[in-house]
């Protein structure tokens, strides 16, 4: 059996092994020069569980007869909750989903390959670019973060201005605004 690779520049996994098909599940790209396109949008891929974590003893301490050992890297799987502030609605994105970027924005009807939140039917939403931001998990503080994807009206958390393309480490309380004049906000919750 072959290893099948995603040639899309533009996909996260350009280049790296990708589950064998007839177009990528994370960009839909063909996989096998005889396909021109995919006949249906790809199912958003849901990548298989970790291998377990190995486990390393701790050095034994003075104590004769006594071993212990610990899991290495922890893993911590928690879920995000966007609750809206005028409307109650709430979105949830759980860690699985934040692993390869969960989009923020309004779909409009349009199919997408992204996995995306659709904020289209809320009041407002003209003011929300189509791919607004995204949510990933970030491994190293083990905390959920946001970043901005180049929107038009920009994202604010607890009253600052993003940068776009930098991540913002996200918490229980932070407030997520979409454009300016507090038309479109979230407060976060995470569990």
């Amino acid at each position: 059996m072959a290893i099948v690779k995603c040639m899309n520049p533009e996909c996260d996994y350009f280049e790296r092994a990708v589950p064998e098909g007839d177009c990528c599940p994370y960009c839909g790209e063909p996989l096998n020069p005889e396909t021109t396109s995919p006949q249906v949008t790809p199912p958003y891929y849901t990548p298989p569980e970790p291998e377990p974590i190995p486990i390393s003893p701790i050095p034994p301490s003075n104590a004769p007869g006594r071993t212990f050992v610990e899991p290495i890297n922890k893993l911590i799987k928690s879920s995000l909750k966007l609750v809206h502030t005028y409307s109650g609605q709430t979105f949830t994105i759980d860690y699985d989903d934040a692993v390869n970027k969960m989009y923020l924005g309004r779909q409009d009807g349009i199919k997408s390959d992204r996995p995306i939140i659709d904020f289209s039917h809320l009041a407002f939403a003209e003011r929300v670019s189509r791919f607004h931001a995204y949510l990933t998990w970030d491994s190293n503080r083990n905390s959920f973060t946001i970043v901005d994807d180049n929107s038009t009206n920009g994202t604010i958390l607890n009253g600052k201005t993003l940068t776009p393309q930098q991540p913002y480490p996200l918490k229980t309380g932070d407030r997520l605004e979409f454009g300016r004049e507090h038309k479109i906000m979230f407060e976060i919750e995470i569990t």
